[in-house]
C-alpha cells in the first residue's frame, strides 16, 4: 500500500475508522506514542483490557507465531481488537549473525532470514498479514526496516505506512524537508493546547532544538507547561524555557547563527563541525550557497564584502595559505553581521 501522510491517520483515529495492519517507522518517539494512544483510545476504555495489547517483537510472548494467534483471536467486547507490535525492527531489520570465531566449524547452516544468530520462523506472521483479520488492527511500530526482507515486504504490501523521522534523514534534502514540516506540526500541537505561538517564536523553537526531534517534543511539553494560563507564546517564552543545542547533526546551525547575528554560536558550531571531521571546502560552499541565497535577499549591501572573504579564503585553503580551521573560523567570524531574516528551518524558501 502507498504511505500515508499523518494527518491521514490522524483521520482514521479520529473517525474510528481503522485499518487492518499499520506500520509506523521512524525515530520520532514522542509523536509515536501519541499515535498508539489514539488509535488504543479508538476502544472503549472499559473493553481495552480484553481488546487491546501490547506485545514486544521477539521477547517473551512476541515470537511470529504468538504475534499471529493473538492477532487472530476475535474480540470479546466490542467490535474490534488492537495489537501493537513494538519493536518490530527485530523482525523487519533484525541484526545479522556474527561471523563465528575462528577455528569453529558452524554446526549448522543459519537461515539468511535469522537475527544474531538465532532461528526465527517468521512464516506464520508473513502469512497473517497477507490475509489479516478484518476485526482486528495490528500496529508493527519500527525505527528502521530493510525493505528487502520477505517479512517486511510483506507487511508493506498490505500496511498503511507511515514515517516520522522526526528532524533526522539520510541526506541533507531529507533533513531540509523535515525541518520544512516540523514548523506547523509544532504550531498544531500547541494550538490543541490552546496556545498560539509568534512566527518569530516558532522559528526560534524550531532552531533552539538542532536535529534533535526529542528535544524540540521536549521543548514544546515545557513551554506548554511554562505558559500555563497564557493564550499565547512569545520570543521571551521560548528563550527562557529552550536552550540553544549545539548539534553536530545540524547541517544549518553554521549559517543559522550566522544569520542571527551571533558571532558566539557561530564560531562554536563551526568547532563542532570541523572537529567531527567535516570538509572545510564544503562548509566554505555551504558558506558561498548562504551568502548568495540569504544573505543577498535581506543585506544586499554585504554581499560583495562576503563574496571577496568567500574568494580570499578559498584562495587560502587551496594554496595551503594558513591553517585550514583557521581560515573557516575567521571566515564565519568576519561574516557575521547584524541579523538577517531567514526560514524556520534554516535552507531554502
Amino acid at each position: 500500500m502507498p504511505a500515508i501522510a499523518l494527518a491521514t491517520l490522524e483521520q482514521h483515529i479520529a473517525t474510528k475508522r481503522l485499518e487492518p495492519v499499520y506500520l509506523l517507522v521512524g525515530d520520532d518517539v514522542r509523536l509515536i506514542a501519541r499515535l498508539i494512544d489514539g488509535i488504543e483510545a479508538t476502544v472503549d476504555p472499559a473493553d481495552q483490557p480484553f481488546a487491546v495489547e501490547r506485545i514486544y517483537a521477539g521477547e517473551d510472548g512476541g515470537s511470529a507465531m504468538e504475534i499471529a494467534d493473538s492477532a487472530r483471536v476475535l474480540p470479546m467486547l466490542g467490535d474490534r481488537r488492537i495489537v501493537i507490535v513494538l519493536r518490530a525492527e527485530r523482525f523487519l531489520k533484525p541484526k545479522r549473525a556474527g561471523k563465528p570465531p575462528d577455528n569453529t566449524e558452524a554446526t549448522e547452516a543459519k537461515d539468511p532470514e535469522d537475527a544474531e544468530g538465532t532461528a526465527m520462523d517468521l512464516a506464520p506472521l508473513e502469512d497473517y498479514v497477507k490475509k489479516p483479520e478484518s476485526g482486528t488492527t495490528v500496529v508493527f511500530v519500527a525505527t528502521d526496516i530493510d525493505r528487502g526482507r520477505r517479512l517486511t515486504k510483506a507487511v508493506m504490501a498490505q500496511a498503511e505506512v507511515l514515517t516520522l523521522t522526526g528532524l533526522d534523514g539520510e541526506n541533507t534534502a531529507a533533513r531540509v524537508a523535515a525541518r520544512e514540516a516540523a514548523a506547523p506540526q509544532v504550531k498544531a500541537d500547541l494550538q490543541r493546547l490552546g496556545r498560539s505561538i509568534d512566527p518569530k517564536a516558532l522559528t526560534m523553537l524550531v532552531d533552539r532544538a538542532g536535529g534533535d526531534i526529542s528535544k524540540l517534543r521536549d521543548d514544546v511539553e515545557r513551554l506548554a507547561l511554562y505558559t500555563e494560563g497564557q493564550t499565547s507564546i512569545s520570543r521571551a517564552d521560548v528563550e527562557e524555557v529552550a536552550a540553544i543545542a549545539t548539534s553536530v547533526d545540524d547541517d544549518f546551525a553554521v549559517v543559522n547563527a550566522m544569520a542571527d547575528g551571533d558571532t558566539a554560536r557561530a564560531l562554536r558550531e563551526t568547532i563542532a563541525r570541523l572537529d567531527r571531521g567535516d570538509s572545510v571546502h564544503a562548509m566554505v560552499g555551504q558558506i558561498r550557497w548562504w551568502v548568495s541565497a540569504r544573505l543577498s535577499e535581506s543585506a544586499p549591501e554585504r554581499v560583495k564584502p562576503a563574496l571577496d572573504a568567500l574568494l580570499r579564503t578559498d584562495l587560502a585553503l587551496k594554496s595551503s595559505g594558513g591553517d585550514e580551521r583557521v581560515l573557516v573560523e575567521r571566515l564565519v567570524v568576519e561574516l557575521t553581521g547584524k541579523p538577517i531574516a531567514r526560514p524556520s528551518w534554516g535552507g531554502r524558501r
